[in-house]
């Protein structure tokens, strides 16, 4: 899994051959509203699971703990927390890809915000072809195989054609 689509389909572009045709030759304007569109859903998806859970079809799971320790059966969780075997004092959490440390009530995949903040931007458009995705393509397919973020749901299929159709509406009148 890639944390970028293409969209490509015969009937869709048909329909954008349409409505090509009849707004003077451009549909790049139906693929930067489609674009907003997802990065609004995307962002979402980031918003709605940042404690896990499941929205759209998909679920993303929250920190899962750091260890379960071997001396006493202690699951220690990933903001820490818990009294150290040795010495005083507890746990600290596992550090984040920022390098602080997780606490409880942290979101998930959102340390610094880079990948929620990129993770639909227009990486090509053509008349043809439109490519969403995150320039940081290693990192982001990473995460997305853990936690699915930027896909395509028959919604979303049916809000691209909507915003095709009104695009030909309101350039036949």
């Amino acid at each position: 899994m890639v944390a970028r689509f293409t969209l490509e389909d015969k009937k869709l572009k048909q329909l954008l051959d349409t409505v090509e045709e009849n707004l003077g030759g451009d549909v790049r304007p139906v693929f930067r509203e489609f674009a907003q569109y997802m990065r609004t859903v995307t962002d979402n998806t980031f918003k709605r699971l940042r404690f896990g859970g499941t929205y759209r079809g998909v679920s993303w799971d929250y920190f899962a703990p750091q260890y379960t320790r071997k001396t006493d059966g202690v699951t220690v969780p990933a903001w820490g927390g818990v009294s150290k075997v040795h010495g005083s004092g507890n746990v600290k959490g596992r550090k984040r890809a920022s390098g602080a440390r997780v606490k409880v009530g942290d979101s998930v995949v959102q340390d610094l915000g880079t990948l929620r903040a990129n993770a639909a931007l227009v990486l090509q458009m053509t008349k043809d072809r439109l490519i969403l995705g995150n320039p940081n393509l290693s990192y982001a397919a990473e995460q997305a195989e853990m936690r699915p973020f930027l896909f395509f749901t028959p919604k979303d299929a049916k809000e691209l054609v909507n915003i095709a159709l009104r695009r030909l509406q309101r350039g036949l009148k």
